[in-house]
């Protein structure tokens, strides 16, 4: 339970980041590869998923732990989340890297527009 506890606490630092912009302090949760790459994690593309989500469906108010996938090199959180312009859940889904639990992938999904941060 408190292993949760702290990944929930990451987590919400890493959502809290995003809604807030904060595209330098994220990148330091961000695997050295993907930054490199920068084929999902890039500063346009950051800005304009962190614009959908305030327009479409507002600021978290609320996020719950679903479920961790554990695989070889990473492992895959689930949380169910709830924002201020809408009803509906929200399904966040991040990718860690095991050894250095970094983020590998993170996407963000709600019903009327989807985004894939890949």
């Amino acid at each position: 339970m408190e292993e949760i506890n702290k990944l929930k606490e990451l987590v919400n630092s890493i959502i809290n980041l995003h809604e807030s912009n904060d595209f330098e302090s994220l990148s330091s949760h961000i695997s050295e590869t993907e930054i490199q790459a920068a084929t999902w994690f890039n500063e346009k593309r950051f800005f304009e998923v962190c614009e959908a989500i305030e327009k479409e469906i507002g600021n978290i108010t609320s996020l719950e732990y679903i479920a961790t996938l554990n695989r070889k090199t990473t492992y895959l959180t689930l949380w169910k989340s709830n924002y201020s312009k809408t009803n509906d859940d929200v399904l966040w889904q991040i990718i860690f890297e095991t050894n250095s639990n970094k983020i590998k992938l993170m996407h963000i999904n709600w019903e009327k527009y989807k985004v894939a941060v890949k």
